[in-house]
């Protein structure tokens, strides 16, 4: 099989290479004192003790990816973070996100200029939409948790973007980008200059901007994303069958029931006046048998969403005299745009006895019993003609930070303050009807629902239903994080191996999140909506640290550093009320090196963590969260002993039902334990193996119980279902309760590898390298369990994602000349799917009294080829010739029906673009 000939080849390449070559200390010879990713204390960057990995502005090129978030989610140390994707109905609110080694954004740290930025989220979660690639110098990834310099919450580790600076000519690159295939296809203009020479001139400016955008890819452009009605075989028997994840909101509408029968008893029944007239659903629907159709929402929605950012970016540095000192400013400002688009809107309102509607449509298809009894007519209504919901998530990101940096009575210092806001609106950009519009069309019948199929309603009913929609902005998110700090080292006293050095600071972050509806948000004005209230929260958060290096010897070199972190109670804006606690507590890291030889070096590190939940996590009220993401049948039933629970009354049949969302203001802080041993070989410059195995351990993990496992195990959830009563149809329905909980453990390993190859070939030179995670263990305690453990280690796991044990990435370039070809392959190796049992399953086209089935597939490995060319025209001109996808690889069949909107793949594992080209042009003058 291919997976076991890449895997063995790979490892071969990898152990034949450490013994027969082996590997230098670091690729760099700059011997420039440097402040290192990781530590306070300025050094030459190549005595760096932790595993830090570094990628110049030549390696992202390689990549052709247009965005930071492309290229930090490309790497092999990255999963487990929030895709673009996610932003289709799924909950991602346009941000994504870096996550390190599967352990979660939250606890990754995002860092510009070694600096931190305002979050996107009411707890320290970054968008990378904010930092704009363009300005980028290098990244340096820490994959080890920082507990000294940055926060005891970076428990998995730092990402640091160091951008541009200094002299530099014009330089303007423009890139286009066209897929194969319909949709999807993108432009890139960027514009930089550097000037002055801070020697010479005492002083530098760099300014840089650029522009960004990408379009659409919907669901009808790709064959194995168009449809949520998926045809497979059984991957145990054979058999065909077919799995489909429908809405009861359809169109022609379904109608629920609500009657008293003649014992008093409160009944449900769903009738589709549509199917009873014609014996079968409209097109794009599914009768599952229970009265009502489905409607295939996956056809509607699109799979890529539209993005678009501006970006500006400035930074400079003046000499302060003969003083010593520097003052420096770094300014960055981007405004994102993610525009989403999922399926036309699905609405429910009430249906009064005496509407012509239902004399015509209702009253015909009841019993007397039912029209006797009757308490309650729900239509469930999908407005397909009115098109596609559309948001607009847009992030406008103002980064600013001034400080001063030199040297004085023998201390390196370096102190800033920083004001850095995040404001994020949502706009509807259409498909929300207004309630009284729409309720007043019904009821003066300019709009019958009834008698049309998708796309058949007739003009002057459209007229009258376009002319309900609501368009505008509909809510506004802002972070504003005000922080100082400074830092200072110097050299303490000899030792054998050279002299030890002493790090010293001190932080302070100030951070108000707010949250402010617009008035038709909070009157609930959009039909089916609910009142949203806005809401504000504040917190300040302090922290002291002290690092110091001995060089035990020259050989072995030890660090040790410790730090103290005061995170102070959410404190709600409006009513200056407090949540929870200030919560504190001490951290240590210990790390050391040992190079027995220069060419060969030893690390290793073990250190804890701290982290608080976030401001929503702990004060967020119980608040309307829409629907569910799946479809479930009830969970009060006979087979979980349910059926006779209060609750049960208000079940009606697969559905996605109600969500509230709320914080817990008696959420524990995490902690957190992390270690990493590895080591770097080089005996010659030709060929370098670095390799380190890692471990994170967390307690007191702050997660949410993932929407399936309600439905699953709704006796152990019990307390987390209620009902919700919709301003729209008056009527009470099953919902769920999402708030986070301490689930208990959480704990990551596994072994992180760099191998790379120089040689010269046919008067050029060939540089191989294989990069790569292998994980030993994913696992964590089950939720509301703290004594069992479960893992998503090569499957989709209770937590709704999958840990994969083998992510890599190799990459082949050869130089020569003015000429630069370049060959990647992106692997990601196969897992269990998602297991679909009796409660929401597949159905099995050939067996009528068999409709329901044990489902569980095999994903086969994903893996991907990328070829660049490029091409020195002269000195000042580069033209670059990319093919992402070489071979138009598809993403691999899931059965996924969780989180975004996406069926037939999971979109956060394999891109649905396929065969891509692109052109790139740089000139500097």
């Amino acid at each position: 099989m291919f997976k076991e000939t890449v895997l063995s080849h790979s490892l071969r390449l990898m152990f034949a290479g450490s013994l027969a070559l082996g590997m230098q200390v670091a690729h760099a010879q700059d011997v420039q004192r440097v402040e290192v990713t990781g530590s306070s204390i300025k050094r030459i960057a190549a005595e760096s003790s932790l595993p830090v990995q570094t990628f110049s502005q030549k390696d992202i090129q390689k990549t052709g990816v247009t965005s930071v978030t492309d290229f930090i989610q490309q790497l092999p140390a990255m999963q487990g973070f929030t895709a673009a994707s996610d932003s289709v109905g799924g909950g991602g609110g346009g941000i994504t996100t870096a996550s390190i080694h599967d352990v979660g954004s939250s606890y990754t740290l995002v860092l510009l200029n070694g600096r931190r930025i305002a979050p996107a989220t009411s707890g320290t979660t970054i968008d990378l939409n904010s930092i704009p690639l363009a300005a980028v110098e290098r990244i340096e990834v820490l994959t080890d948790g920082a507990s000294a310099l940055y926060g005891a919450d970076a428990i998995a580790g730092v990402v640091n973007f160091i951008l541009k600076k200094g002299q530099s000519p014009v330089e303007i690159t423009a890139k286009m980008t066209r897929p194969q295939h319909s949709g999807g296809g993108g432009f890139n203009l960027s514009i930089s200059k550097g000037f002055g020479d801070y020697e010479k001139d005492g002083f530098n400016l760099y300014l840089a901007a650029a522009h960004d955008e990408n379009k659409q890819l919907k669901a009808s452009e790709r064959d194995f994303a168009k449809t949520g009605i998926i045809n497979f075989n059984d991957p145990k028997t054979g058999k065909p069958l077919q799995f489909f994840n429908g809405s009861s909101r359809s169109v022609p509408p379904n109608i629920t029931i609500g009657y008293k029968d003649v014992a008093g008893k409160n009944q449900r029944v769903n009738i589709n006046p549509y199917l009873i007239a014609n014996k079968k659903c409209a097109p794009a629907h599914v009768d599952l048998g229970d009265g009502q159709c489905y409607f295939d929402y996956t056809s509607a929605v699109e799979i890529f969403p539209e993005q678009k950012r501006d970006a500006f970016y400035a930074t400079g540095s003046v000499k302060l005299g003969d003083t010593g000192f520097k003052g420096f400013a770094d300014f960055a400002y981007t405004d994102a745009h993610i525009i989403a688009r999922i399926a036309p809107y699905p609405a429910e309102f009430a249906l009064a006895k005496n509407s012509p509607l239902f004399t015509k449509y209702v009253a015909p298809n009841l019993t007397a019993e039912q029209l006797n009894g009757l308490t309650s007519t729900t239509v469930k209504y999908r407005l397909y003609d009115i098109g596609g919901r559309a948001y607009d998530y847009g992030t406008k990101a103002t980064h600013l930070v001034t400080g001063i940096d030199g040297t004085a009575f023998g201390w390196d210092l370096n102190s800033a303050v920083t004001y850095s806001e995040n404001k994020q609106t949502t706009d509807y950009v259409g498909g929300f009807p207004l309630a009284a519009k729409f309720d007043a069309a019904i009821a003066a019948g300019q709009i019958d629902p009834f008698p049309y199929t998708v796309g058949q309603m007739p003009a002057d009913q459209l007229a009258a239903l376009n002319a309900t929609q609501f368009k505008g902005l509909y809510s506004t998110q802002t972070i504003k994080m005000t922080a100082f700090d400074v830092r200072g080292s110097r050299e303490l006293f000899k030792l054998s191996g050279g002299t030890a050095q002493l790090g010293l600071g001190f932080d302070y972050r100030d951070t108000k999140f707010t949250t402010e509806y617009s008035s038709t948000a909070k009157n609930a004005d959009i039909l089916f909506d609910d009142p949203q209230l806005n809401n504000g929260y504040r917190r300040s958060t302090k922290g002291a640290f002290a690092e110091l290096v001995m060089p035990i010897t020259k050989e072995l070199e030890v660090t040790g550093s410790l730090r103290y972190d005061s995170i102070g109670g959410v404190e709600n804006a409006t009513t200056k009320t407090t949540f929870g606690t200030t919560k504190s507590a001490a951290t240590y890291k210990v790390s050391g090196k040992f190079t027995p030889m220069k060419n060969l070096l030893f690390r290793g590190a073990i250190g804890t963590g701290f982290k608080a939940a976030s401001m929503s996590e702990i004060a967020r009220p119980v608040e309307d969260f829409g629907v569910t993401g799946g479809t479930y049948a009830c969970p009060f039933s006979a087979a979980n002993g349910l059926d006779t629970h209060p609750l049960a009354q208000y079940c009606s049949g697969r559905n996605q039902y109600e969500a509230f969302k709320g914080g817990n203001k008696d959420l524990k802080p995490e902690k957190s334990k992390q270690w990493s041993l590895g080591f770097v070989f080089e005996p010659t410059n030709n060929m370098s193996l670095g390799l380190d195995l890692w471990n994170v351990q967390i307690s007191d993990a702050v997660q949410e119980v993932d929407e399936a496992l309600y439905f699953k195990f709704p006796n152990r959830y019990l307390s987390l279902f209620t009902t919700k009563t919709k301003a729209s149809t008056g009527v009470p329905a099953l919902a769920i309760i999402q708030s986070p909980i301490n689930l208990g453990k959480v704990e990551n390993r596994g072994i992180d590898y760099d191998l790379m190859f120089r040689t010269n070939v046919y008067d050029g030179k060939l540089t191989t390298r294989l990069s790569g995670t292998h994980l030993l263990k994913s696992r964590y305690t089950t939720p509301g369990d703290n004594t069992t453990w479960e893992t998503s280690l090569d499957r989709y796991g209770a937590n709704a994602a999958v840990s994969f044990r083998n992510v890599f990435k190799i990459n082949a370039t050869y130089e020569k000349g003015a000429w630069n070809h370049s060959l990647t392959m992106n692997y990601r190796n196969g897992y269990e799917d998602k297991h679909h049992e009796i409660a929401n399953c597949a159905v099995n086209t050939n067996d009528a009294a068999q409709d329901c089935v044990d489902v569980k597939l095999n994903v086969p490995d994903y893996y991907t080829f990328d070829w660049q060319t490029k091409y020195a025209v002269m000195k000042n001109l580069d033209l670059t010739f990319g093919i992402v996808n070489v071979a138009d690889k598809k993403p691999p069949l899931s059965l996924r029906n969780t989180g975004s909107h996406q069926l037939g793949y999971d979109p956060r594992y394999a891109s649905p673009v396929g065969r891509a080209f692109y052109l790139n042009g740089s000139y500097k003058f």
